[in-house]
């Protein structure tokens, strides 16, 4: 008998009640139960608790319940939990027992295939780790030798880099990853994520200077250079930032209140006017809120999507406010610890959004190109491989644009950059904006570089097919070869086409004696030796 434990106790030190949690509405201990169900060669389901609770999900659901001993009831080694059960159920009826844990509900492990791996293999120990080759305990098959090792048995590993969860941020991305948002998201009908080309994004922050005419011309121009999206800033000076405050960027120190002020004059009605020259121009026109009054200002005109900026990752009420109008959320993470993303990120989940992409950035402004760190793009794809990934590109704008297409190459799947009409206007973050002809090429360069890229599969793509069967060479006769004659090395070439054996079938063919007359310079087939 192959029997499949599930351990799962009413408390939990980390995570409060973590296996009774639910994602897509089912408990983690249910999605272990049709987990292990889902597979022919378990004969016995059975889920090893201390909790009422989870025994009536566990009886629901089909599976044998087994009510454990106090004592294991609190940080006993799994394999004591393990050895409970096998205990009341025979060992001698036991093949095969399976910890199934129910941390890990996207786990992707063929458990058939698994066990006829082990049993080819006579396999006593296996378990599995995740990409890094931590073990995770997704699963553990081990039979009645193993189970009864004392100290236990070298396991052998197999890979499977599912979520393993252990806190409620951990939680919060299984969530997440179980959500439709962890490949793509849709704004306005455009796609977002993966297997869609990068989203561009025209960052025109306040350089219209409060001059509406201006600003539909930065729209104008954004759409002609094929841009997808273009973005705007809003705030309240006084609501922004206190008196004393002094600016922090290149240039004259002033009060930052006095430079704001100038820049945040828009209110409703501009902005309406704006969204809806975006829309009659095909780009996609959005903007930053910096508190709450502005993004609910901004949610009522009917803005597609939001942009929450470095400086105000840390506010919580923010992001909670953004997040629940359930639209997509680009958040950028410059000058930020990874305690506070990962603060950031499980507000807004817990918000119920999960509309979220992320953006590596520098916070300088501008940043010089041996801070911009574009490395950061790997780093979170690898850190929160559920959640899409772009940059906020803060460097100034080099003379070919190429800058930008090395954060695609690297997989960002949004690029935004500061954008302005001109760059020799003072009053605003035009001096490190590109203009609208940088923007041109910034996004020929992203597009080309999308061209190159590809998916990264390897084998034979099909371009290669003809200069494959044309260049590559096969084993041919160096001169005349009797029938009856022992083929030796000096017989045999390399020529092209690739119509007879490869170069690594030589060894196959020396020492073999020629069936038939083979002329100089002919390919050679198995069928002609023996």
């Amino acid at each position: 008998m192959i029997v499949a434990v599930i351990p799962a106790k009413r408390h939990s030190n980390r995570l409060a009640g973590k296996n009774l949690l639910e994602i897509d509405e089912l408990p983690l201990v249910t999605h272990a139960i049709r987990y292990a169900g889902g597979f022919r060669s378990v004969d016995k389901i059975v889920v090893s608790t201390d909790s009422e609770e989870v025994a009536e999900i566990a009886r629901r659901n089909g599976a044998m319940v087994h009510f454990r001993n106090p004592e294991l009831s609190g940080e006993a080694p799994l394999i004591k939990v393990y050895r409970d059960v096998a205990r009341e159920l025979g060992l001698e009826n036991i093949s095969f027992l399976i910890g199934v844990q129910p941390d890990h509900p996207n786990r992707n492990s063929d458990l058939d295939a698994l066990l006829r791996y082990v049993e080819s293999r006579r396999i006593d120990d296996l378990c599995t780790v995740d990409r890094r080759g931590k073990r995770n305990g997704a699963l553990r098959i081990m039979s009645v030798k193993a189970l009864a090792a004392d100290p236990p048995l070298h396991s052998s590993v197999v890979q499977d880099d599912c979520v393993n969860i252990h806190t409620a941020f951990d939680f919060a991305m299984a969530a997440h990853e179980a959500s439709p948002y962890s490949k793509e998201i849709a704004v306005d009908g455009k796609m977002i994520g993966v297997g869609h080309p990068a989203f561009l994004i025209a960052e025109a922050a306040c350089n219209h200077m409060c001059d509406l005419g201006f600003a539909k011309k930065m729209i104008d121009l954004a759409a002609d250079a094929r841009a997808d999206a273009i973005k705007f800033q809003t705030y309240k000076a006084e609501r922004l930032t206190r008196k004393g405050a002094m600016t922090y960027w290149r240039g004259k120190r002033i009060p930052q209140i006095e430079y704001y002020r100038k820049l945040d004059r828009f209110g409703a009605p501009e902005y309406e006017a704006l969204f809806t020259h975006g829309r009659e121009k095909g780009v996609i026109t959005f903007s930053t809120p910096f508190d709450v009054q502005s993004a609910e200002m901004l949610n009522d005109l009917g803005a597609p999507l939001f942009k929450i900026a470095s400086c105000d990752l840390p506010d919580s009420r923010l992001l909670r406010r953004v997040a629940g109008f359930g639209k997509p959320v680009i958040l950028s993470t410059g000058g930020s610890t990874m305690e506070e993303i990962e603060c950031a990120v499980a507000t807004i989940f817990s918000a119920g959004n999960h509309q979220l992409i992320l953006m590596a950035c520098t916070l300088s402004y501008p940043a010089a190109n041996e801070d911009a760190n574009f490395l950061r793009i790997r780093a979170l794809k690898e850190r929160y491989p559920g959640i899409i990934v772009g940059l906020s590109d803060h460097t100034e704008p080099d003379a070919n644009m190429v800058i930008p297409a090395v954060g695609v190459a690297l997989g960002a799947k949004v690029i935004e950059k500061h954008y302005t009409l001109d760059r020799s206007l003072r009053g605003s973050g035009h001096f490190f904006s590109m203009n609208p002809e940088d923007l041109k090429k910034m996004v020929q360069n992203v597009r080309l570089a999308e061209s190159v890229l590809g998916d990264g599969e390897l084998g034979v793509a099909e371009a290669e097919n003809s200069a494959r069967n044309s260049a590559r060479r096969s084993i041919v006769a160096e001169q005349d070869i009797r029938r009856g004659e022992t083929i030796e090395s000096s017989m045999l070439g390399m020529k092209r086409p690739a119509e007879g054996l490869p170069g690594w079938m030589m060894d196959a063919l020396i020492g073999k004696r020629a069936k038939t007359n083979i002329q100089a310079d002919q390919a050679i087939s198995m069928d002609m030796v023996e």
